[in-house]
C-alpha cells in the first residue's frame, strides 16, 4: 500500500473536499511521521549486523552516518537508517572481539536514563547499559555505559524512522507543491493494513485545521484519542483500542506475582 491510495478516502472524510487532493500525501505522511514516533511497528524494526563496540568510544551517532561525515554508528543496518526504538541490544562476553557460533555467551543491554548511563559512560569497563539522548536529526547521540574497554562484540536490533521517497526537509516543505506531494503519494506505507482508518481518520483531523472544519477535526480527534463522557467514564479511542503485534505478544507472555505480606496484628 502506498500513500496515494489513501488520498480518496481522506477525501471522503472531509466531506468530499475534493479541492484539498493536492496536499493530502503531505498531511498523511505527517501522520505516519507522528504514529511510527510514538508507536513500534514490527514493518520497521531491522536487524542491525553482527559488529562491534569502538574501544574508548561510548557516544555514537542516531543514524547511520554522522552529519559530521566523521564516524558512523556501527550497529545500524544502512546509512539512511534514524534509530527510533531500541528493541534490544546484546552484548557478548568475547574479549577477542570474534564470537563462536552456538558457544558464545553474552547478555542484554538495559535501557537507562541519561543520568544513570552518563557517569558509567566515563569508566572503562563491559557495557551494560545505554540510553538515547538528543534528536536524531540534530547530532543526537546513543550512549553506552561502561565505556567499552575493548571490542567487543554486539548486535542491535532497532525501529527506523518511517522513510519516504523524498527527504524529511522535502515533506515539511511539501505543502502546496504538487512535485513534492506528488514524490510523496508514491512512497510505502510501513504500518499493518489494520491502521488504515488511523491513518486516514489522522490525515482528515490534520486537514481540518487547514481547511476551517474545527468541528469535525474535533470529533476526529475524540475518535483517534478518546474522550470522557457526561458521566466521566473514559471512552477509548481507536489508537488505544488498536494493539501493535508487538503488545499482541506480550500479552502471552508469563508473568510473576508479587507477593504481598501484612503485617501481623
Amino acid at each position: 500500500m502506498i500513500i496515494n491510495d489513501l488520498v480518496r478516502p481522506v477525501i471522503g472524510k472531509l466531506r468530499g473536499r475534493s479541492d484539498a487532493a493536492p496536499n493530502i500525501p503531505y498531511w498523511i505522511a505527517q501522520v505516519l511521521l507522528d504514529l511510527t514516533t510514538d508507536h513500534e511497528f514490527s514493518y520497521l524494526q531491522i536487524t542491525g549486523p553482527l559488529t562491534n563496540f569502538v574501544a574508548n568510544l561510548a557516544e555514537y551517532p542516531l543514524a547511520g552516518y554522522d552529519p559530521n561525515g566523521i564516524n558512523g554508528n556501527p550497529f545500524v543496518a544502512s546509512n539512511d537508517h534514524r534509530i527510533t526504538f531500541v528493541k534490544t541490544f546484546f552484548s557478548y562476553f568475547d574479549t577477542t572481539g570474534t564470537i563462536t557460533s552456538g558457544v558464545s555467551t553474552g547478555y542484554e543491554l538495559k535501557a537507562r536514563d541519561i543520568r544513570v548511563v552518563e557517569p558509567m559512560s566515563k569508566i572503562l569497563g563491559q557495557p551494560s547499559a545505554y540510553c538515547l539522548f538528543g534528536d536524531k536529526r540534530f547530532n543526537g547521540k546513543l550512549i553506552i555505559g561502561n565505556m567499552p574497554n575493548i571490542n567487543y562484540p554486539c548486535q542491535m536490533r532497532y525501529q527506523r524512522e518511517h522513510p519516504f521517497n523524498t527527504t524529511y526537509e522535502q515533506v515539511l516543505q511539501a505543502y502546496g507543491s504538487n512535485v513534492l506531494n506528488s514524490q510523496i503519494a508514491a512512497s510505502q506505507i510501513y504500518i499493518p493494513n489494520s491502521w488504515t482508518d488511523i491513518i486516514v481518520y489522522a490525515a482528515a483531523e490534520k486537514a481540518c485545521d487547514d481547511l476551517g472544519m474545527t468541528e469535525i477535526g474535533q470529533l476526529y480527534h475524540q475518535k483517534l484519542f478518546g474522550y470522557k463522557d457526561k458521566r466521566g467514564n473514559e471512552m477509548p479511542g481507536l489508537i488505544t483500542a488498536r494493539m501493535s503485534q508487538d503488545d499482541r505478544q506480550t500479552s502471552f507472555n508469563s508473568r510473576q506475582l508479587r507477593p504481598i505480606v501484612r503485617r501481623y496484628t
